[in-house]
C-alpha cells in the first residue's frame, strides 16, 4: 500500500509538473544569428521571458539560431511567411530584391545614427508592410551607420581610392566606384583573412560586425563617416498571430514595443564596445564631421539617383517617391 501511495504521488507530481510547462501556444522563432550574439542575449531572450510570464505560461518560445535546421540568413522571411515558423529576425538585403521599399534607409548618408533610423521605419511600418506580406511586423530597426575600415594610413573617403573594399550593397558598390576605389563581394565571415591575405585593403560596415568578427586586429585606421547603415526586421506569421486571443496578441505587442524600444542604445553600446577595442589596439579613428557628411550626401546625389533609377528593384518613380518619405521620417525623427 505505502509503494502504490509512493508511486501515485509521484505520478500526481509528474503530472501537475508537466501541466505547469504545458502551454497553448507553443511557437517557434527562428534566427539568424548564434546564441551568443548579443541580439539573442539583450534582445530576444528576454523578450520571450516577458512575454512568457505576462501570458501566465499560455505561450512558450522556443528559438532555432545560426546553425539550426532553421537558422539559415537567406531563409527568415520564407520561413515565416509561409508558417514553417511563428517567428523571425532577419536582414531585409538578404537575399536581395525581396524587401525593396526596406532598404531604401540604407542608401549612403541617409540616417545619421540607429535611433533616427529605427524611429524613422517604425514611422513608416504600415507603408513598408508590402515588403513583408503575410505577417505582422513585430520590429524593424536599423543598426549604427557603417564606418570605412581600412589597412594602412588614410585620413578621408577620398584616400579610398585605388584600394580593394570589401562592399555591402549596389549602392555602396557605386559610392566606392566614384571614389575611384574596387569594389570587392564577400561574406563578412571572409573579411578578416581576404585582409590577411591581401585580397581586400578594407571594407564598409558598420562597428558592431567589426567588433565581432575582430577586425579591428587586421584593419588599423576606421574613417567613422556613418555611411549607411543595416536594416532589420523581427516578424510574426499572419495567421498565426491572427488565430490567436485577442488579450495575447496584445501582450506581443506591447512587449515587443516596450522591449525593442531600446534598440537605438543597444546598437549604440555594442559598437562602442568595437570601438574601444580597436582604439585600445593602437588603432586610428577619424570621425567625420556633420559638415563633411553633408558634403558626400551631396557628392553621392548622382548615385543614388542612379540607383532609385534603375537598380533599387522598384519602379523608378515609386522608389523615388518611397526614398523622399523615408528621408522626410528621418527629418522628423530627430526633431
Amino acid at each position: 500500500m505505502k509503494r502504490t501511495a509512493t508511486v501515485l504521488g509521484a505520478l500526481a507530481l509528474a503530472t501537475t509538473a508537466n501541466g505547469a510547462l504545458a502551454a497553448d501556444y507553443e511557437l517557434k522563432f527562428s534566427s539568424m544569428f548564434p546564441s551568443t550574439h548579443f541580439i539573442q542575449t539583450l534582445a530576444l531572450d528576454p523578450w520571450a521571458a516577458e512575454i512568457e510570464e505576462k501570458s501566465g505560461g499560455r505561450i512558450n518560445i522556443t528559438f532555432f539560431p545560426a546553425g539550426s535546421s532553421l537558422g539559415d540568413a537567406t531563409r527568415q522571411f520564407d520561413q515565416v511567411r509561409a508558417g514553417v515558423v511563428d517567428f523571425s529576425v532577419g536582414i531585409p538585403p538578404i537575399p536581395r530584391g525581396r524587401h525593396p521599399r526596406t532598404v531604401l534607409v540604407e542608401l549612403p548618408f541617409v540616417v545619421p545614427d540607429a535611433e533616427v533610423g529605427t524611429c524613422a521605419l517604425m514611422a513608416m511600418k504600415d507603408t513598408l508592410q508590402p515588403d513583408f506580406p503575410g505577417t505582422h511586423i513585430l520590429s524593424l530597426t536599423t543598426t549604427e551607420p557603417s564606418a570605412a575600415h581600412l589597412r594602412g594610413e588614410v585620413t578621408s573617403l577620398d584616400d579610398l581610392k585605388g584600394m580593394r573594399v570589401r562592399t555591402p550593397s549596389p549602392a555602396i558598390t557605386a559610392m566606392l566606384e566614384t571614389i575611384g576605389a574596387t569594389p570587392v563581394g564577400m561574406p563578412p565571415t571572409e573579411i578578416y583573412e581576404s585582409v590577411e591575405r591581401g585580397v581586400v585593403d578594407g571594407n564598409i560596415m558598420p562597428w558592431g560586425p567589426v567588433g565581432a568578427f575582430k577586425l579591428w586586429e587586421v584593419l588599423n585606421t576606421h574613417v567613422d563617416a556613418a555611411i549607411n547603415p543595416v536594416s532589420m526586421y523581427i516578424l510574426m506569421n499572419e495567421r498565426r498571430y491572427e488565430s490567436m486571443p485577442d488579450d495575447l496578441k496584445a501582450i506581443i505587442d506591447d512587449v515587443s514595443a516596450e522591449t525593442f524600444a531600446n534598440w537605438g542604445r543597444w546598437w549604440q553600446e555594442t559598437d562602442q564596445e568595437a570601438i574601444d577595442a580597436a582604439k585600445a589596439n593602437g588603432n586610428t579613428v577619424i570621425t567625420l564631421s556633420d559638415e563633411e557628411r553633408d558634403a558626400w550626401r551631396e557628392r553621392l546625389t548622382p548615385v543614388i539617383d542612379t540607383y532609385l533609377a534603375e537598380n533599387s528593384d522598384m519602379d523608378a518613380d515609386d522608389a523615388r517617391s518611397l526614398y523622399a518619405e523615408i528621408q522626410q521620417a528621418v527629418e522628423n525623427c530627430q526633431q
